[in-house]
């Protein structure tokens, strides 16, 4: 049992400090190590149940004004915030999720599911989002794939409105001219309700199928969960302890998964028909 109790509390701390090491370019001290500051304050703060402010206007890809909620009708959301001139994780974010995992799933964008990015760099205009659309459609090869890709704009204040919900922290860095942020994105459930979080740059088709079950039944990640999911992704050192944590994690995962996929076709089937 102390066994067992010691490697929990390793994985907590290994998970409160995780998400950090998915962030873009932190503040650089004189040491040249990233400063305490921003590890701490632009990593995700996870709000799971939160309901996205829907009524927010952004811009879309043809340069008209919608609603947030416009995207919420039936089907899960992937929400990405991201800015479109990010030469970093925010394409290797977007890229691993499309080709390597959306690509690979037997589901339809636009009516199983929606992808949802939002830009937090006010410089970004419509026709780059258009840009950004044809270059995803075409990552995910599947007709009609750009009834469920939206690359979406929008005022500093809306923008800024969404993330907070989100626990999205950003910032703008002059000297390097770039926005230091946390790498992942969530799945909403079709109401607009927060159901999971996704932390670093690669995600497994399974993990996204079960968020997609887990956003049909409106249901939110536990913290412990999003704990173990934190040292997963990012691969944290568990010492010791890294094969008994690792392998009952990953029990866990493909039960979870097997599970979640077995509810996701079933839902599907019967709203669908």
């Amino acid at each position: 049992m102390m066994r067992i109790a010691h490697a929990l509390v390793l994985v907590v701390l290994l998970g409160a400090v995780g998400s950090s090491i998915a962030y873009l370019g932190p503040r650089i001290s004189r040491s040249g190590t990233p400063e305490t500051s921003d590890i701490v304050d632009l990593s995700f703060r996870a709000h799971p149940g939160a309901r996205l402010p829907l009524s927010e206007r952004l811009i879309d890809e043809d340069g008209r004004s919608v609603s947030l909620g416009a995207y919420f009708t039936k089907s899960p959301v992937i929400l990405v915030l991201e800015y479109l001139r990010c030469t970093s994780l925010c394409g290797v974010t977007l890229r691993n999720l499309v080709s390597d995992t959306l690509k690979t799933l037997p589901l339809e964008p636009g009516r199983d599911y929606q992808l949802v990015a939002i830009s937090i760099d006010p410089r970004d205009r419509p026709r780059d989002a258009a840009a950004a659309t044809e270059t995803y459609a075409a990552l995910l090869d599947r007709a009609g794939s750009r009834a469920g890709l939206h690359f979406l704009t929008g005022s500093p204040a809306s923008v800024r409105n969404i993330a907070e919900t989100v626990g999205f922290p950003y910032r703008y860095d002059p000297l390097l001219d770039t926005y230091i942020h946390p790498a992942g994105f969530i799945v909403a459930a079709p109401d607009g309700v927060i159901s999971r979080y996704v932390e670093g740059s690669t995600v497994s088709p399974q993990e996204v199928v079960a968020a997609f079950a887990d956003a049909e039944q409106d249901k939110s990640q536990g913290p412990l969960t999003r704990l173990l999911l934190l040292c997963h992704v990012q691969g944290a050192p568990l010492g010791q302890w890294t094969v008994s944590v690792m392998a009952a994690f990953t029990a866990a995962n493909i039960g979870a998964a097997l599970t979640a996929i077995a509810i996701f076709i079933a839902i599907r089937r019967r709203r669908y028909g």
